[in-house]
């Protein structure tokens, strides 16, 4: 795990990805408060943090009286406040009778950083059945600290696909993809993660709704995958190793593909353009690269069933011994017996295999297992603009640190500075603008009723459905006559050009957003950047990633010639 790894920006709250709640605030029915050594009962050394609740997916109706909105049969909410210097949970209990105004506030929190507040749901029997957290709260002497929203989830399913598309989720995730492109550069942009190629398999249900919490540290794919991997005999592993192979070379033009999207984008918010940005250029590249996504996607659904339906009675049993667990419950991958047995699998492979296409396969194929069309379909917020720069503000520093855990609020924290003129960084009018593209994309992510000529409904959220749906029958069904390869590839280019419409509307807000910033703002959210990408690992050492020298093909560091070589002209993109 990582100790202190983002500096807190005592202004800036943290979100949670998911929509409102119209929750509860107000005074406390009893209350228990312990603390470290450093605090005391005087406004001198402690202060109060003060947060709103929500409830994902509801809608706040504003409330001024007692709450009736909370989860039904929640009776309680508890709100505790932990942190490395204080020894016993400053925790008090709220019943929903006496919370009004949608908020509650806890004092006698010792005055410090890297507080974090947990806010429980409890039953008449004193049961927890929902959580939220927030992160990173900076508590100061005698005052209360805004601690901005959380949202209650409901326990063991944590995200889900009405999270994903709250209107809240999504503005402070398109505006942090503008803070990281408004304080980046083309190098940060071509950061990506290679999972977020080709994700009709569940794995990233799989890992936000992991039970212990564990879906956002670096070692959650790297036990998924050995688990399987240690199971798997030489004909299955031969599958593995024979996909990597076949997928490498579309798997590096998708890469190398975004790079053209990434410079056109930075050239409009830039102003280094002969005209305006094309957006049927725009559709049409992002179109392409749906497609080799869509090839990839096929080829990879074809051979897990065959793996999947060539699974031994012995490995299905592992496998089920696995599935509705989470991360402590699975086999520790990192001592004997699966160390040694999957070490010497590694080695046998030989250094010509892309080992993190392995683990991917073998990651995918336990969640394509274990899960369902629902886990198929689901994606993050940041599933879509991806050519901004947000991933590598977020990842960057776990590659290569096994135990690395990413703060899962960092989007919402500071999404909330593009989004929120109440926190200091854009006025009312960039806020507005930022948070116009809510509305702006919405048909074309999942509110479109309009159908294509298959009968599918001409939106994102559609579309993954039905491309899911189709490659889920390759488990049982052969694709004997192409037909299902043809209707996902068809299927994909569509989804590519949806896509690339709502790129095109987020890097031209971006730009204007961009263009009206102060030099002051924009040296107040280059600082925000700092605050979030130094700090130390848990062995103490140092890092710094606010600013990249480097251009990367995903997560792999390549020259700035490679990349230039990607990148060629960009004036097509241009009217």
């Amino acid at each position: 795990m990582k100790i202190s790894t983002h500096k807190t920006v005592a202004t800036l709250c943290i979100l949670c990805l998911i929509s409102m709640l119209t929750g509860c605030g107000g005074s406390g029915s009893t209350s228990t408060s312990s603390t470290g050594s450093t605090s005391s009962t005087t406004s001198q050394t402690t202060g109060s943090i003060t947060v709103k609740l929500a409830l994902a997916n509801a809608k706040s109706a504003g409330k001024t009286a007692a709450a009736t909105a909370l989860p039904a049969g929640v009776a309680t909410v508890r709100v505790s406040v932990t942190a490395p210097d204080i020894t016993t949970a400053v925790q008090k209990d709220f019943f929903v009778s006496t919370i009004v105004n949608d908020t509650v506030t806890i004092t006698g929190v010792p005055v410090g950083t890297n507080r974090t507040l947990t806010v429980k749901g409890l039953d008449a029997s004193g049961s927890e059945t929902h959580q939220g957290t927030c992160t990173n709260v900076t508590v100061s002497a005698g005052a209360a600290t805004d601690a901005g929203t959380v949202t209650l989830n409901t326990k063991s399913v944590s995200m889900n696909m009405a999270q994903t598309l709250s209107d809240q989720a999504q503005n402070t995730t398109i505006a942090f993809s503008a803070m990281a492109m408004v304080t980046g550069n083309l190098g940060s942009q071509s950061f990506f993660p290679p999972g977020k190629i080709a994700d009709y398999t569940g794995f990233q249900y799989l890992r936000d709704n992991d039970p212990d919490n564990m879906g956002h540290n670096t070692s959650f794919l790297t036990r998924v995958a050995e688990n399987v991997m240690y199971i798997l005999n030489d004909a299955q592993m031969a599958q593995l190793v024979a996909l990597a192979k076949s997928q490498d070379a579309d798997f590096k033009s998708y890469g190398a593909r975004r790079f053209p999207l990434m410079k056109a984008f930075r050239r409009l918010m830039e102003n280094d353009i002969p005209s305006g940005l094309s957006l049927d250029a725009v559709k049409a590249a992002s179109k392409a690269l749906y497609l080799i996504d869509g090839q990839v996607s096929y080829d990879r659904a074809v051979l897990y069933a065959s793996v999947l339906n060539s699974l031994s009675a012995d490995q299905k049993a592992y496998l089920a011994n696995m599935k509705g667990k989470g991360w402590k419950s699975w086999p520790d991958t990192s001592v004997d017996p699966i160390k040694s047995v999957v070490e010497a699998k590694k080695t046998a492979l030989g250094r010509d295999v892309d080992m993190v296409a392995i683990m991917t396969y073998a990651s995918d194929l336990f969640s394509w297992y274990a899960g369902s069309i629902e886990a198929d379909v689901y994606f993050c917020p940041e599933r879509h603009g991806t050519y901004f720069g947000s991933f590598f503000m977020k990842d960057a520093p776990a590659i290569g640190h096994e135990g690395y855990s990413i703060d899962e609020q960092l989007t919402a924290t500071a999404g909330r500075a593009l989004s929120d003129a109440t926190y200091g960084y854009v006025n009312s009018t960039q806020a507005a603008l930022m948070s116009s593209l809510v509305e702006t994309q919405r048909n074309n992510l999942y509110a479109n009723t309009a159908t294509l000529s298959s009968g599918v409904k001409n939106n994102i959220v559609a579309i993954r459905t039905q491309i899911a749906t189709l490659l889920r029958t390759l488990l049982t069904t052969a694709d004997a006559n192409g037909s299902v390869k043809a209707q996902v590839l068809a299927l994909s280019g569509t989804y590519g050009e949806l896509d690339g419409e709502n790129n095109y509307n987020y890097a031209t807000v971006m730009a204007n957003v961009y263009k009206t910033l102060t030099t002051a703002q924009k040296d107040k959210l280059m600082a925000l950047r700092a605050s979030i990408m130094a700090g130390k690992y848990a062995d103490g050492t140092s890092f710094d990633f606010t600013y990249t020298a480097t251009p990367y093909l995903y997560s792999a560091v390549i020259s700035d010639a490679t990349a230039a070589g990607y990148i060629g002209s960009t004036d097509s993109f241009f009217k």
